[in-house]
């Protein structure tokens, strides 16, 4: 009378594999063994003859590090993968797009800012030409007043004039 199911340990011996090894296959899905609760009360797995069977034919199951498995891929998992993979990158470019609007919106504020800043510094270039009454024609023209401006402020006018 031969068995139809075996403890973790008989398949260990009748595949001649290491308890490690199983569990690897069982977490690869190349086994698919039954939880089975025990009198004791813990959970034991059941595995089925021609399930070991099927692992013990040569070309299937290589060397212990199961460099050499052979899986038949399937194009659903192909496309599931793809799929993920696109969920996760349509998701990335999302952030991406709200951080170059974020990265739009603070760059206004700066030019509105320096445009303030600006308008600040002219004022204060024609206060300092009424305090010293000048009557030059260039004072009217602004990016020379604002070349001025910063040549008296870094001391260094003659290159700008």
């Amino acid at each position: 009378m031969k068995k139809e199911f075996f403890t973790l340990n008989e398949a260990c011996e009748l595949l001649g594999k290491s308890r490690r090894t199983i569990t690897r296959y069982i977490k690869k899905g190349l086994l698919n063994p039954e939880k089975v609760k025990t009198e004791k009360g813990v959970l034991e797995y059941r595995f089925n003859r021609s399930e070991l069977e099927s692992l013990k034919k040569p070309d299937t199951i290589g060397q212990t590090t199961g460099q050499n498995i052979k899986i038949e891929k399937n194009d659903d998992d192909t496309l599931a993968l793809l799929n993920d993979t696109m969920k996760l990158l349509q998701k990335q470019l999302k952030t991406k797009d709200t951080q170059i609007k974020q990265l739009l919106e603070r760059q206004r504020e700066t030019n509105y800012l320096l445009k303030g800043l600006q308008d600040k510094v002219l004022m204060l270039e024609d206060k300092s030409k009424d305090t010293k009454h000048r009557t030059d024609d260039r004072t009217n023209d602004t990016p020379n007043a604002i070349k001025r401006f910063f040549g008296r402020w870094f001391k260094s006018g003659d290159n700008y004039r």
